[in-house]
C-alpha cells in the first residue's frame, strides 16, 4: 500500500452491503434529477405543442389585410413564415348541416390549427381537406380521392378532389357546421375583410420587443398570446418563471435528499471507526490524509453511482416511452415524438451528483481529520453520558416500562445522532409528500378530470341547434331498446341519455353568496329584494341525468348523496357551486359562487316576470354537492349546475311557464353518448351508430372517438410518469431510513453488549430499539408533515401563476409517508438485531478490551 488513500478502496469492499446501498442512493437520486430535468423539458415542449396543436403555430397575425402589407411582411427579414386564410361560403346539405370551404396557402395550412387524420395537404386549387364525419352528409358520400361539388371562397361551384382527411371536431359537429380548407395559390389570394395573415418569426428575433412596432404596420394585429407566453416571448413572463421555480425546487429537494443519504451513510462511518482513525494518527497519517482519505470515499462512491445514475435516468424514460409507443399510445398526444437528449440536463446532472455527494462527505471528513489519537485509542465517546439537567418534561416512552424508559434516554443523551437519524426521515418525509402534491396537481392540470374523456360517440335526433324550441314526437325519441342494443356492443364501457338542458335563476341571499368571487373577477350579478331579503340573481342551468348518469357522479360527491332513491324525490337536486371564472389577473381559477350545504333550500325563480314586481320561487332541497361536474366541462365559468332526476326535472320544468312551454321541452330522451372501455375497437361501435343513424332519418352522429383514443392515451401516459416518479421517491425515502437506522444500530454494539452483560435480555433489546425506531418515526413524521405541507403551499403559489385552484393539502400522502416511514423503520431495526443476537457480543467486548 503506497499511501492511506488506497485504504478507502479497502474500507469499501469490506463493507460491500453499506456500499452498494449507498451507490443505490446515489444511482436513484442522480437517476431522478436527469429524469426530472428532462421531463421538466418534456412537459415544456409538450405545453407548446398542444397549445400548437389547440391554437394554431403561428406567432402573430391580422386581420383584414391589405395586398401592401402582405408585401410589406413578405420582404421583412425577421419574419420566417407568413401564411395566407380566407373564410368561404357556406354550402347547406340539408337537416342544418352545412360546411365551409376557405382557402389557404401552403404556410396557411401549416400554422393554422388543423389535424390531418389521413390523405395529404392540398397542393392544387381543385384539391379539398374535409372533417371526417362530413363525407356521409355529401352528395355520394365521397370517400378519400373522391370528388364533391362544394361551393368555393368565392361563392361559385366548383368540383374538388378529397386528397385529405381532418381528425372530427367536437365542436363543428354539434353546430353542424363542418371546415373545409382548398389550396390558395399566394399570388392570386383575395385579401379583404374575409381574409388574415399569420406569421412565424426567425429563431432568434426577440419576439416581444418587435410586437408593437409590427402593430403599427396594419390594423386589426392579434397575436397567439398563449404559444407566446410558453416561450418565453410575451410581455408576461410569469408563466416560465413559475415553471422554473417550480422544477428548481423539486431538484433542489431531491439534492437535500441525496445529501442526507450521503452525509448519514459517511458521518456513522466516521463514528464506526473513530479508533481505527486514531490508530492511523499514532502511526503519523496528518489530518489531511485522514480528510482526503474519506474524500477518496466520496470520489469512489461519485464515479460509480453518477454516471449509471444518468444512464438510468435516460435509459428508463426512454424504456418507459418505448413500451407506452408499442401499446399503440400516442405519446402526449404528440404525432411524432422523441426523446430528445439535452447535453446541459446531463451536464447539469452529473455536476450536481458530484457535488452533493462532496457537500455531504465533508463535514464527516472534517470530524475524521480532527480525532486524537488518544481519545481514539482509549475509545472515548463510543457512549455518551446523559446530561443532568434541573427541569425536563417527561417522555412518553417512560410509560412503556423499563425498555421506554432506556429507549428515551438513549435518544435524549446523544443528540447528534438522534438529530441525523430523524433529518433522514424527515427529508425522505417531505420529499414524498412535496412529490406527491406536485404530481397530482399536474395531473389534474395537464388531464381530464372527469368522465367526458371516455365519450367517444354521441347520436342524436337532432343537431343541438335544431333541437333547441322543439318537443319531439313519440317516435322520434331514443327507445330503451336502443339504448339497450348499443350497451351490448363489445367495447362500450355505458351509454348514457341525452335530455334537454334548462336555464333558470337562482335567488342566492347574501348569508349564502361567496364576496370574495365578485372581489376577484368582473363578473356581477343583479341585486333584488324578496320577502324584505336582498338576493342575487345567479344564472343556472337544470341538467337531467338518467341512472348511468348518477351512478358516476357517486364519485363526484363532496357531501351529501348522488343516491336514485334521494333523487327521485319531487324536490330534490345535486349541486355543483364550483366554477373556473376568469380572475382579473387573467388567470383561470377554480372558485365557489355560492356556500350551500346538503339540507338547505334553493330559491328558482319560476316567474320574474311577474306583474306585481314580486317574484315567485319554487324551492328545491340540495341532496348533495359535488365537486365538479361528472361530464361536459368540469366547470362553468359563471352559472351553478343543478342536477336532477325526471320527477324533480319534470315538476321544475312545469314551474317554469313563462320560460319554456310544455309544447316545447320535455324530460324525454332525445339522444345518447356512448362510452368506451380502455384500449377497445372503436370501429364495430361506430359502423353500429352509423347504421342506427341510417335507419331513422333526421339522426345526427356525432364521432370524436380518435380525439378520445388521444385523450384517455395521454392522461395514461401521464400517470405512469406521475406514478413513476413517486415510487422512485418512496424508493429513495425507504433507502435513507434503513441505512440511517441499520448503521446507527450497530455502532452500538458495544453499548448492546455492555447492556447484555448486566443482564438484560434479547427480547428487551428488541423492544427498546423498536421504540426507538418508532420514536423516530413520530418526531421525523411530525416535522415531516409540516416542512410538506410548507413547500407545498410554495409549489401552489407557483402553480396558482398557471391556473388558480384553491389549496388542499395531501393528508392522504402524508399519512401514508408516515406509516410507511414507521413500517421501514421497523423492518429495518430486525437485520442488525438477528445479526447481533447470533454474534457473542460478550467475547468482541473481551477482545476489545
Amino acid at each position: 500500500m503506497r499511501s492511506y488513500g488506497a485504504m478507502a478502496g479497502r474500507y469499501l469492499k469490506q463493507q460491500r452491503k453499506r456500499t452498494i446501498l449507498t451507490v443505490v442512493g446515489i444511482i436513484l437520486s442522480v437517476a431522478l434529477i436527469s429524469a426530472l430535468g428532462t421531463m421538466g423539458q418534456t412537459l415544456k415542449d409538450n405545453m407548446i405543442q398542444n397549445t400548437k396543436y389547440d391554437d394554431g403555430a403561428f406567432h402573430l397575425g391580422y386581420n383584414k389585410p391589405t395586398p401592401e402589407l402582405y408585401e410589406m411582411l413578405r420582404k421583412n427579414v425577421l419574419i420566417d413564415e407568413l401564411g395566407y386564410y380566407r373564410k368561404g361560403e357556406q354550402t347547406e346539405l340539408g337537416e342544418s348541416v352545412a360546411v365551409n370551404v376557405g382557402e389557404a396557402d401552403e404556410e396557411g395550412l401549416k400554422l393554422l390549427p388543423m389535424h390531418l387524420s389521413e390523405g395529404r395537404l392540398p397542393t392544387a386549387q381543385d384539391e379539398l381537406l374535409l372533417e371526417q364525419w362530413i363525407l356521409d352528409r355529401l352528395p355520394g358520400s365521397p370517400k378519400l380521392g373522391g370528388t364533391a361539388e362544394l361551393k368555393g371562397p368565392d361563392g361559385s361551384l366548383r368540383e374538388y378532389r378529397i386528397v385529405g382527411i381532418l381528425k372530427n371536431e367536437k365542436s363543428s359537429q354539434l353546430k353542424g357546421d363542418s371546415r373545409a380548407f382548398a389550396f390558395a395559390d399566394p399570388k392570386s389570394a383575395t385579401l379583404d375583410e374575409k381574409a388574415i395573415l399569420v406569421l412565424t418569426f426567425k429563431p432568434g428575433v426577440d419576439i416581444s420587443a418587435q410586437i408593437d412596432s409590427f402593430g403599427k404596420l396594419g390594423n386589426g394585429l392579434f397575436t397567439n398570446n398563449v404559444l407566446l407566453a410558453m416561450i418565453g416571448e410575451s410581455g408576461d413572463s410569469s408563466l416560465n418563471m413559475a415553471l422554473s421555480i417550480i422544477f428548481g425546487t423539486l431538484i433542489a429537494l431531491v439534492v437535500l435528499s441525496t445529501i442526507a443519504v450521503i452525509y448519514n451513510a459517511f458521518h456513522i462511518a466516521v463514528l464506526e471507526r473513530i479508533r481505527q482513525f486514531g490508530l492511523l494518527r499514532t502511526l503519523g497519517a496528518s489530518p489531511a490524509q485522514i480528510r482526503n482519505l474519506v474524500l477518496r470515499e466520496a470520489t469512489v462512491l461519485s464515479a460509480i453511482g453518477v454516471p449509471l445514475g444518468l444512464l438510468i435516468g435516460w435509459f428508463g424514460l426512454w424504456f418507459a416511452l418505448w413500451l407506452m409507443t408499442k401499446a399503440g399510445l400516442k405519446i402526449l398526444m404528440m404525432e411524432t415524438f422523441e426523446l430528445t437528449f439535452h447535453w446541459w440536463i446531463f451536464a447539469g446532472s452529473f455536476a450536481i451528483g458530484f457535488l452533493a455527494v462532496y457537500m455531504a462527505a465533508w463535514l464527516p471528513a472534517r470530524k475524521a481529520s480532527s480525532v486524537s489519537p488518544v481519545d481514539a485509542v482509549k475509545g472515548a465517546g463510543s457512549i455518551v453520558r446523559e446530561s443532568y439537567r434541573r427541569l425536563r418534561f417527561p417522555s412518553l416512552l417512560a410509560l412503556l416500562g423499563v425498555e421506554g424508559r432506556m429507549a428515551s434516554n438513549n435518544i435524549r443523551r446523544n443528540k447528534t445522532k438522534f438529530r441525523i437519524t430523524t433529518f433522514s426521515i424527515i427529508i425522505s418525509m417531505m420529499l414524498f409528500i412535496v412529490f406527491h402534491y406536485f404530481t397530482q396537481q399536474t395531473l389534474t392540470l395537464t388531464t381530464t378530470t372527469n368522465e367526458d374523456d371516455r365519450i367517444a360517440f354521441q347520436l342524436s335526433r337532432y343537431s343541438s341547434g335544431e333541437k333547441e324550441g322543439k318537443k319531439l314526437a313519440p317516435e322520434e325519441r331514443i327507445p330503451d331498446a336502443m339504448i339497450q342494443e348499443v350497451a351490448a356492443l363489445p367495447g362500450v364501457d355505458n351509454v348514457y341519455g341525452v335530455y334537454d338542458t334548462l336555464g333558470l335563476t337562482v335567488l342566492v341571499p347574501d348569508q349564502k353568496f361567496q364576496t370574495s368571487f365578485e372581489d376577484k373577477t368582473d363578473i356581477r350579478y343583479a341585486s333584488s329584494s324578496l320577502d324584505g331579503e336582498n338576493v342575487r340573481e345567479v344564472p343556472s342551468k337544470l341538467q337531467l341525468y338518467d341512472e348511468a348518469r348518477f351512478a358516476e357522479a357517486a364519485s363526484y360527491v363532496e357531501s351529501g348523496t348522488a343516491s336514485v332513491d334521494r333523487l327521485s324525490e319531487p324536490d330534490s337536486v345535486l349541486l355543483i357551486q364550483t366554477v373556473k371564472p376568469l380572475q382579473t389577473d387573467g388567470k383561470k381559477a377554480i372558485m365557489p359562487i355560492t356556500r350551500y350545504k346538503v339540507g338547505d333550500k334553493l330559491m328558482i325563480a319560476t316567474d320574474p316576470l311577474a306583474e306585481s314586481g314580486d317574484k315567485q320561487v319554487r324551492e328545491v332541497t340540495v341532496a348533495g354537492i359535488l365537486t365538479q361536474s361528472p361530464f361536459d366541462a368540469p366547470y362553468d365559468e359563471n352559472a351553478l349546475i343543478l342536477i336532477a332526476a325526471k320527477p324533480a326535472f319534470s315538476g321544475l320544468l312545469k314551474s317554469l311557464f313563462r320560460q319554456y312551454s310544455p309544447d316545447e321541452f320535455d324530460a324525454e330522451r332525445y339522444g345518447l353518448e356512448v362510452a368506451l372501455k380502455d384500449g377497445a375497437d372503436a370501429q364495430p361501435v361506430r359502423a353500429k351508430l352509423e347504421e342506427l343513424s341510417r335507419s331513422h332519418p333526421g339522426s345526427t352522429l356525432i364521432d370524436f372517438a380518435e380525439r378520445q383514443k388521444d385523450a384517455r392515451g395521454f392522461n395514461v401516459q401521464m400517470r405512469i410518469f406521475v406514478y413513476g416518479f413517486l415510487i422512485v421517491i418512496g424508493v429513495i425515502g425507504s433507502l435513507n431510513i434503513i441505512n440511517t437506522v441499520q448503521t446507527n444500530l450497530l455502532l452500538r454494539r458495544k453499548e448492546i453488549g455492555l447492556l447484555q452483560a448486566v443482564g438484560m435480555t434479547m427480547g428487551q433489546i428488541r423492544k427498546m430499539a423498536s421504540l426507538e425506531g418508532i420514536w423516530f418515526g413520530v418526531i421525523g413524521s411530525f416535522w415531516g408533515i409540516w416542512l410538506g405541507a410548507a413547500f407545498s403551499y410554495f409549489l401552489y403559489l407557483q402553480l396558482s401563476n398557471v391556473q388558480g385552484f384553491p389549496f388542499e393539502f395531501p393528508w392522504a400522502a402524508a399519512l401514508l409517508a408516515s406509516g410507511a416511514a414507521l413500517i421501514v423503520g421497523l423492518i429495518s431495526v430486525q437485520g442488525p438485531l438477528r445479526k447481533m443476537e447470533k454474534a457473542n457480543l460478550l467475547e468482541e467486548l473481551r477482545e476489545e478490551a
